[in-house]
């Protein structure tokens, strides 16, 4: 019997996923994300609305409980899989067309396993899934066994699952470091808290699956997994629609986060034009101060430099030995560097000025090159004295 806190919370997530699944649906259609990134995002809805929906639609109708609980298996086995497509298919834009079969297995094993009760007497599905009982013959052992062996395959798979969306997600912000100096717009950190909370569920969600076919007795609140859930899909209705740059879709990157370096391996950049090129970005950056732009991208750097974006970038990997997000950043910092030292200007306004957009990526950038806080670069001893003997000398 479930409690009025349960029935109200399967109701309320069931009422957001739901909402999120029709809002794709019909506003879908005028997005600029990519058809296949918009069908898997409904496919995770629509996956977490058929999952938080079994307290509820029981409470409604109870003879629908031994046909339910069966459906969860592939829902469960589901899930992992729409995550992980929608991910990649959004951070890509482009959907995978591998590994089909490897990721229909288990979703179609669950399917059949669920046929499989659906085909058992009625006084069958009420013995194993109301009393808790086994009835006699093979089917329903059978059955029962097959279950128990699939909750423990469904832990592993949504943990390489996991693996393999984040280990996407690093490939995406790696190539945004190619293409931008300012990342922070479309890095899309809200993944990090909704996937945070997507294995809070699974967890949740597992220990007590394990516990229950255990004998343990260490069940977790069932409010604990559907307030979870909740929170995963309040965090993807919210940001599911975030930007990402078309031009950070179209570089490619090796399976180690490198970008570009397929592309780099059939260029036919010469040693001698490379450092051409080095020339001409480097007086760039001295002379005329591209980094001061907040805005500026592989792109304007291409332009200003007459150069093919992709021949810069790989000359700033090859000859420069960077990326571009780290090559604009040494820049910026070097320039900041005078600029601490020189007055009491605030670290936010110096950060401003030399062309980065927060604080916080001015703070890492600082700390990465310098192994100090601008506060503690500022206060470092003889550091004003030695700033001015150099520009005293330079005069």
């Amino acid at each position: 019997m479930q409690t009025d806190g349960v029935l109200l919370l399967s109701a309320l997530v069931t009422g957001i996923a739901l909402a999120g699944a029709l809002a794709v649906a019909v506003t879908g259609a005028r997005q600029n994300s990519a058809r296949s990134s918009r069908i898997y995002l409904l496919s995770v809805f629509v996956t977490m609305a058929g999952l938080c929906a079994l307290p509820l639609a029981t409470a409604v109708q109870p003879a629908l409980f031994t046909f339910y609980m069966p459906a969860l298996l592939p829902l469960m086995f589901a899930l992992p899989v729409a995550v992980y497509r929608y991910a990649n298919s959004r951070l890509t834009g482009t959907a995978e067309r591998r590994n089909w079969r490897r990721d229909a297995i288990l979703p179609l094993a669950g399917l059949g396993v669920m046929l499989g009760y659906w085909m058992l007497p009625a006084p069958a599905r009420r013995d194993l899934f109301i009393n808790g009982d086994l009835p006699g013959g093979i089917a329903p052992a059978a059955l029962t066994l097959l279950t128990f062996a699939l909750i423990f395959v469904w832990v592993a798979a949504s943990i390489l699952y996991l693996i393999a969306t984040l280990r996407t997600l690093a490939r995406y912000r790696a190539t945004l470091k190619s293409l931008y100096s300012n990342t922070e717009a479309f890095e899309l950190r809200w993944i990090d808290g909704f996937l945070i909370l997507l294995v809070g569920v699974w967890a949740a969600a597992a220990i007590s699956l394990l516990s229950d076919n255990l004998g343990i007795g260490f069940l977790t609140p069932d409010t604990l997994v559907f307030a979870l859930a909740g929170g995963v899909l309040l965090t993807l209705t919210a940001f599911a629609n975030a930007p990402v740059p078309p031009d950070a879709l179209d570089l490619p990157t090796s399976p180690s986060g490198d970008p570009a370096t397929e592309k780099y391996a059939r260029s036919a950049l010469s040693t001698e034009r490379a450092e051409k090129i080095a020339e001409r970005i480097l007086k760039a950056m001295e002379t005329e101060k591209l980094y001061l732009d907040p805005g500026l991208s592989l792109q304007k750097l291409a332009r200003h430099v007459t150069t093919p974006p992709n021949l810069v970038s790989q000359t700033l990997n090859e000859q420069l030995g960077m990326t571009f997000f780290d090559f604009v950043a040494q820049w910026r910092i070097e320039d900041a560097k005078s600029r601490i030292l020189a007055g009491d200007d605030s670290v936010l306004n110096i950060a401003l000025d030399v062309g980065f957009n927060s604080r916080s990526t001015f703070y890492k950038a600082f700390k990465r090159e310098t192994g100090q806080t601008p506060k503690e670069f500022r206060r470092m001893p003889g550091a004003s004295t030695s700033m001015a003997s150099t520009e005293h000398a330079g005069q």
